[in-house]
């Protein structure tokens, strides 16, 4: 209800009081018009009369109302103190005052409700932060401590220290809280040190602003995988050099068995082929090594902006053994390693073409952009993707000359510079699609 229709219900409300009140004035008034030949001693009596029941019912009424009002300013100051649970009494009848009592009744109910559930709320927040074995921290606006868990004062070594107020620069948190959201930073607390991501949350209590940092430590997780690249890489390199060299020592004993049973001039034939067999093998081995080399030696982008629509229109034209088709037309500034991301394209749109050319199918190149993000998709009519989940693990390939670096690199540059890359088979039509999306600068 707004004010001016609660203003109306109250004037309303106070008009059957003030007539009661005038009732006893207005009644004699018009007995002493209706009634003639009245001495003046009388007329002097009904008029006093008249007067002394409105004055009677004035204060009586008026007593009502004060300690109506009364009650009201006592509710109004008991919510002022935070004080909810007091309740004003509502007489029988429709006093023009009894309306506010009531809603004063209402409003207290409902910020009473208002608090417990903010209490509960609190609670709840307070037990869930305790309960996290990350590390959580949260300062009002002015950058003073306000809750902290049990792993957050291990980190800091405040396990048994009073810090709730500090400033972050004493507890040395500047640089978590600086960090932005979902990035990772590497920071040395008392309690620990290593590789962090760090999430933030910001709210409004009690008219101040409170954030909200979490951490977690990532070392444990990197090293897990770093264990398991290792083991992969061991395995890979393992098994390689197991196919390349026991065929080796193989025909080398061989060759020698031959040398010492028969003349080297008879076994020349024999000695050629092995040997031949052997410098394949060796030349194999090496350029299987020499990928590895390339994965391990990714130098960092060297960004800069420029026009990726006119790298990519140009890299298209590098391919001479099918037409690739450019569909995209929106001029678009990027900034990266345009040599980089030229490599990792031409692997795409390598890949594309060679899947395309034994069906005579074709390749298209296109561009969009979305929100924030660039999507460059390159589409083929081929045989489509293998079912397997490897396409982008080191040295897997399908291909009975591929060496199995292509995709991995270009994963790697797509990945520095930000972006993802996923293939994916065409739905409802033969093919593939490798779609990039890389950020657009601000």
């Amino acid at each position: 209800m707004n004010l001016d229709a609660r203003s109306t219900n109250l004037a309303s409300g106070a008009m059957p009081a003030v007539g009661i009140v005038l009732l006893p004035v207005a009644a004699m008034g018009a007995t002493l018009v209706v009634m003639e030949g009245l001495s003046w001693q009388l007329r002097l009596g009904i008029f006093s009369l008249g007067m002394s029941l409105t004055l009677a019912l004035a204060w009586l009424m008026g007593s009502r109302m004060l300690r109506t009002l009364g009650t009201i300013t006592e509710l109004l100051g008991a919510l002022r103190e935070g004080d909810f649970s007091l309740r004003g009494h509502i007489r029988p009848g429709s006093g023009p005052l009894q309306g506010i009592v009531a809603d004063v009744n209402l409003l207290s109910d409902a910020l009473r409700e208002a608090r417990r559930k903010r209490t509960e709320t609190s609670r709840f927040l307070n037990k869930t932060v305790t309960a996290l074995k990350d590390p959580v921290f949260v300062v009002d606006d002015e950058g003073k401590l306000r809750l902290i868990n049990a792993a957050a004062r291990t980190l800091i070594d405040a396990e048994s220290v009073a810090v709730l107020g500090s400033d972050l620069a004493s507890l040395g948190l500047t640089e978590a809280f600086n960090t932005p959201d979902n990035a990772i930073f590497h920071g040395r607390f008392p309690g620990g040190e290593g590789r962090w991501a760090v999430r933030h949350v910001a709210w409004r209590s009690n008219g101040r602003e409170h954030r909200l940092v979490m951490l977690r430590d990532l070392s444990a997780a990197l090293g897990q995988e770093e264990r398991r690249a290792w083991q992969r890489l061991i395995r890979v390199l393992s098994h390689e050099l197991n196919n390349s060299l026991a065929p080796i020592a193989s025909l080398a004993d061989s060759l020698a068995s031959l040398l010492e049973d028969r003349p080297a001039e008879e076994v020349r034939a024999d000695l050629h082929l092995g040997l031949d067999v052997i410098g394949r093998r060796a030349h194999s081995l090496a350029r299987f090594l020499s990928g590895y080399g390339r994965l391990a030696r990714l130098p960092p982008p060297r960004s800069s902006l420029f026009r990726l629509d006119l790298t990519l229109s140009r890299l298209a034209l590098l391919e001479r053994r099918i037409d690739i088709v450019v569909l995209g037309t929106e001029a678009v500034l990027l900034y990266g390693d345009e040599d980089q991301l030229a490599q990792a394209f031409i692997n795409l749109m390598r890949n594309a073409a060679e899947a395309a050319l034994p069906v005579h199918g074709g390749v298209r190149l296109n561009w969009s952009i979305e929100g924030r993000r660039i999507r460059v998709m390159v589409e083929d009519d081929g045989t489509g993707l293998p079912d397997s989940d490897a396409l982008f693990v080191p040295f897997f390939t399908t291909k009975p000359d591929g060496s199995g670096i292509g995709l991995s690199l270009t994963r790697l540059i797509i990945e520095a510079h930000g972006g993802t890359v996923e293939l994916t088979n065409r739905a409802g039509s033969r093919g593939a699609i490798a779609t990039v999306r890389l950020p657009l600068p601000d």
